[in-house]
């Protein structure tokens, strides 16, 4: 195979496993939708009939949808501006935004290994010029390097900063017991997240000791290179 096709397919893998994962949210949300109408379509039926309207359980059901519209909006939203990775070889993104977008790409991967992901912002205005699909893979590979570390139920934690006069992305994994997760070193997916890191012009740092790493990568633009402005959020 050559390493063409190979890097091709590796995209095309993550591309398929991010798209089957947010529409499979689209179908919850849309669940969710159909049974809050489906109830407030039988409370009216009711109060045709002469039954008192229950007006708590209406406003529930109302502000269940609305909350149900806002996450769908937000996860075609994140979709579609993750397919836009695929624009341009190299572009100077906003570290802010794509980070989370990042923490909601692997939020149901999260979810469904019993974790969370938060993130944690320092000063606005941190950017790299990278391959942005890239960039989006490799911080979904930390991540996943972190949450092989969890033992038990637990969460990682995204902060973006600086770092030397390198952009800064620190993970963390936490447990909520005293027992602290070892370090992503030893993570099965630790040789790829260096090799994808690396491909950014960039390098990984870890702790031995806990699950602690950081991603350090150029900040702002290369000097020299044609590049594609950050795309409006």
């Amino acid at each position: 195979m050559s390493a063409v096709t190979e890097y091709e397919n590796r995209e095309a893998a993550f591309i398929s496993k991010i798209t089957a994962s947010t529409t499979h949210e689209i179908r919850n949300v849309l669940a969710i939708v159909k049974e809050s109408a489906g109830l407030i379509e039988d409370m009216v039926k009711a109060s045709g009939k002469g039954r008192p309207l229950k007006h708590d359980r209406l406003i529930r059901a109302v502000n269940r949808i609305d909350a149900q519209v806002t996450r769908g909006a937000d996860l075609l939203t994140n979709l579609n501006r993750f397919a836009h990775s695929l624009d341009h070889p190299t572009e100077l993104i906003d570290v802010k935004v794509e980070v989370d977008r990042v923490a909601m790409l692997c939020e149901r991967f999260a979810r469904l290994r019993g974790h969370a992901v938060s993130v944690e912002h320092g000063r606005d205005g941190v950017s790299t010029e990278v391959n942005a699909l890239l960039f989006h893979m490799s911080l979904c590979c930390a991540v996943d390097c972190c949450q092989d570390r969890l033992a038990e139920p637990g969460s990682v934690r995204l902060i973006t900063g600086e770092s030397g006069g390198d952009v800064a992305i620190t993970l963390r994994a936490e447990a909520p017991s005293t027992h602290t997760p070892p370090s992503p070193r030893a993570a099965p997916g630790w040789e790829k997240l260096q090799g994808l890191v690396g491909e950014l012009g960039g390098r990984v740092e870890a702790s031995t000791d806990e699950c602690h790493l950081n991603v350090l990568l150029p900040a702002g633009r290369v000097p020299g290179k044609p590049h594609q402005e950050s795309r409006i959020p």
